[in-house]
């Protein structure tokens, strides 16, 4: 008996090993068959619900103004469907549950869904709204669009808190399409020198990336760094994970103001559009630290439009007019010449050259014009007057008269100013350059042209930088057009003022040619005479250059660019401007009436004149005790709400006459309005509220409004300051508790 139960024990251990054997055998054949014969139909499933080493673009840095304040950003916009048909489908119970909350909601709160898409986007009528909405829902409508325009994520989150929104998408319907895309929050205010960060096609149809101004000077620290993650398909839909975080970008903080770029933006365009001038931009520094406090290019895109573009256009050759549009200056190079020549010693004020009465001359075979004549009585024009005339014909004598045997000494002193430096201020930014003895451009009338701003190309920068150094006594400061480098509040990297030259020019010649371009402007006669201003003391030059066909490369009179520049208060600068506008005989749609001859005196300096003077407005404060009205008593306006409170606030200033009855100061507030008589006596008119209707709170401000809200069990936002204008629960609603009412403030 024994012996037999050990023969069975045996028997059933070996199989049990068999069994377990032949399934290790048969998992091992399975696997051996997915690793080798099935391998790539399971990768097929593998790739189709799991995607590996998918880049997480990082958010990118902000460009920032001069105090911190956003310019350019990266902002997510939004468009809002709705679809009628959307039913959550779990059972036919649910199902019919669901139908018939949805249509009580929509049929209770489609009016208070209206309102407040209405204070939303105020360009469209609650009537309007009501009536599109009713058609959706009437049609059963699947991808019906709650507005027509995109929406920003402020705009958005204001829409979630809706009624009927805020029930969500089972009873709403709502669909969300997000769209990330690079805002100026100026428009397109700036927009040739902040940059764009854009997709777009080449030649061959492949997407690539455009990027360019700033945007594209400091990519490194604004792109951010990539990160990596996996999509993992759950529930039919691929879930993003994280395997490696996304670093977001840092920011950059300009120089640029925005209220002066508004001011030089609206002041050019209004010259730009009362001449049907193709082109025309603006740019301002800051005498002392060079710091660019506004820059804007304008361009013609059709009859009356103008904008910032950096598209290639006819109007617009280049990306930025300022920067990188490289041209000979005229007039305003008269500046630069004389100065040159005073500094290096060669004239002073008190020398002449002989002023022809005729407005055309000729040096050495080339063929010299003058705009204006001025007959003084001497037949000489002293430098005052040559520049103040403006006198090509003075200007070849005084430049041939101190440099007219050796024009290289006049090349060095203009290479020494700096005029040839390219500052990189963005990528593009031109070089510009000068006509230099030995070299294939020189002739004999180099020396000739270069004395009245030609056979030179310069760019906005240039001739705003040198100008500068007159303003700032002689010393030579680095144009900045971003301060810093910033990553959460903290300051990366620095970009601090710098001065090139402490004094590039001597005091004495700085102060010597302020005084002679004050005259242009102040002068009789002066070309600049546009420029005066009654606030302070302006000093600046007018320029009219030729500038040659664009078809024919001739200079024939039909296209010219219209400049001045100078800086304000010239008594003690504070800032220098430029001011340039194209002409184009072409594109001059005024009646033959209207027109009128046109130059930098015109058109720039009257750009100039208003930038300057809204510049300055913005500087000058007054005393509060200077502007207060010591004979007429002014009584101060009383929001409606809280009276017990205004009561006693109004006693003490005086304003409350015991003769009227005085409000009891008890626990009880009394709520109501004012009303100011003519004897100087408030009247009160008390009204009493109940918890069970909405209030009426408009009229009060944000403390009373919110507390009788709070009284009746509403949830209470607020927005704006001020005082309640509208709120989204009609007034005299019976009130649902724990209901959400938005009330909108204003001034």
């Amino acid at each position: 008996m024994f012996k037999f139960r050990k023969d069975t024990v045996f028997r059933y251990n070996i199989l049990v090993v068999f069994g377990f054997t032949l399934f290790a055998l048969v998992i091992i054949g399975n696997a051996a068959i997915i690793m080798f014969k099935e391998r790539d139909e399971w990768n097929k499933i593998k790739e189709r619900n799991i995607k590996y080493n998918v880049p997480i673009e990082p958010r990118r840095g902000n460009v920032l103004n001069d105090k911190g304040e956003l310019i350019v950003s990266t902002l997510p916009l939004y468009r809002i469907h709705l679809d009628f048909k959307y039913i959550n489908r779990h059972s036919q119970k649910d199902e019919n549950e669901t139908r018939r909350k949805r249509d009580s909601l929509w049929n209770a709160d489609l009016h208070d869904l209206c309102v407040g898409l209405n204070e939303i986007f105020p360009q469209k009528s609650v009537e309007s709204f009501k009536k599109d909405l009713a058609y959706g829902q009437k049609n059963n409508k699947r991808y019906h669009p709650l507005y027509n325009r995109k929406i920003s994520y402020t705009q958005y989150m204001r829409i979630l808190e809706l009624p009927i929104i805020n029930q969500g998408k089972k009873y709403s319907g709502i669909i969300v399409e997000e769209e990330i895309q690079r805002k100026n929050i100026f428009g397109d205010i700036g927009m040739s020198t902040f940059g764009i960060v854009r997709k777009t096609t080449d030649n061959n149809k492949q997407e690539i990336e455009e990027i360019n101004g700033l945007e594209k000077k400091y990519d490194k620290y604004l792109r951010g760094v990539q990160g990596i993650g996996r999509k993992e398909k759950t529930g039919g839909k691929f879930i993003l994970k994280t395997d490696k975080a996304a670093e977001d970008g840092m920011d950059i903080q300009t120089t640029i103001s925005s209220e002066m770029l508004d001011i030089c933006e609206n002041a050019v365009k209004k010259v730009l559009k009362k001449y049907h001038l193709p082109a025309g931009w603006a740019m301002l520094m800051e005498t002392e630290t060079g710091d660019i406090k506004a820059i804007v290019n304008l361009t013609k895109l059709s009859d009356g439009i103008y904008a910032e573009t950096i598209e290639n256009i006819p109007n617009n050759p280049t990306p930025n007019h300022a920067l990188c549009r490289l041209m000979e200056p005229g007039s305003i190079f008269k500046t630069i010449a004389l100065t040159a020549a005073i500094e290096d010693g060669k004239l002073t004020t008190n020398d002449s050259v002989k002023a022809y009465a005729s407005k055309v001359c000729n040096f050495n075979g080339q063929r010299v014009t003058d705009e204006m004549y001025r007959d003084n009585g001497t037949g000489m024009y002293s430098m005052a007057e040559a520049l103040k005339y403006s006198s090509n014909i003075s200007m070849v004598q005084y430049i041939r008269k101190a440099y007219g045997t050796n024009p290289k000494e006049y090349t060095n002193t203009l290479q020494r100013f700096g005029l040839t430096e390219n500052y990189r201020l963005i990528d593009n930014e031109a070089t510009p350059y000068l006509t230099l003895p030995g070299t294939k451009r020189w002739n004999g009338f180099s020396l000739n042209s270069m004395s009245y701003g030609y056979a030179v190309g310069m760019t906005g920068i240039n001739i705003l930088s040198f100008y500068n150094t007159i303003a700032n006594g002689g010393k030579q400061m680095q144009p900045r057009l971003v301060k810093a480098v910033i990553k959460d509040s903290k300051i990366i990297e620095e970009y601090p003022t710098k001065v090139l030259n402490e004094q590039l020019i001597s005091k004495k010649t700085t102060d010597t040619v302020t005084d002679l371009l004050v005259e242009v402007v102040n002068g009789k006669d002066g070309t600049g005479a546009r420029a005066k201003s009654g606030m302070m003391l302006v000093a600046g030059k007018t320029g009219t250059a030729n500038v040659p066909n664009s078809q024919t490369g001739k200079y024939d009179n039909s296209e010219k660019m219209m400049s001045f520049c100078g800086f304000f208060p010239a008594d003690k600068p504070k800032y220098t401007l430029l001011v340039q506008m194209m002409y184009d005989k072409k594109q001059d749609t005024r009646p033959d009436s209207l027109r009128i001859k046109l130059g930098g005196g015109s058109t720039a300096a009257v750009a100039f004149k208003e930038i300057a003077e809204k510049i300055m407005a913005q500087e000058y404060t007054i005393p509060l005790e200077a502007v207060a009205d010591t004979i007429y008593r002014h009584e101060p306006t009383v929001k409606d709400g809280n009276m017990t409170e205004a009561y006693g606030i109004l006693k003490e200033m005086g304003f409350i006459s015991g003769k009227k009855r005085e409000l009891e100061d008890d626990e009880n507030i009394v709520w109501g309005k004012t009303k100011f008589e003519n004897d100087s006596i408030y009247e009160f008119n008390n009204k009493e509220y109940s918890k069970d209707f909405v209030p009426n709170v408009c009229g009060m401000g944000a403390k009373d409004a919110v507390f009788l809200m709070q009284q009746c069990n509403l949830d209470v936002e607020v927005h704006g300051y001020g005082t309640v204008k509208s709120q989204s629960i009609v007034a005299g609603t019976r009130v649902r508790e724990r209901r959400k009412v938005r009330l909108t403030l204003a001034p």
